[in-house]
């Protein structure tokens, strides 16, 4: 059991930068209630600005990809829980 949990927050360390438990804290927060769908899209709109050629003349580094690659996690992390939470509401 422990293998298993440990192989899922390495998942989610991987995924998000962070723990889910770690992401939803940080969500409530930093998120006003019922904004947080909104917040989500911050973070869509934080990983447009990583990857954003002006940024990158030379090409996006791998780390700042990476990074990208989590926020983009992050928030769909963040869709996800609010479309389970409006299904089961």
């Amino acid at each position: 059991m422990t293998t298993c949990m440990n192989r899922d927050l390495e998942w989610e360390q991987q995924a998000y930068g962070m723990t889910k438990d770690q992401l939803d804290r940080m969500v409530k927060q930093q998120a006003f209630p019922g904004q947080e769908l909104m917040f989500a899209m911050g973070m869509l709109s934080d990983a447009q600005e990583i990857l954003a050629p002006e940024w990158n003349p030379d090409g996006v580094e791998a780390h700042n990809a990476n990074r990208a690659r989590q926020m983009i996690n992050c928030a769909k992390a963040i869709v996800f829980d609010l479309m389970d939470n409006k299904e089961t509401a």
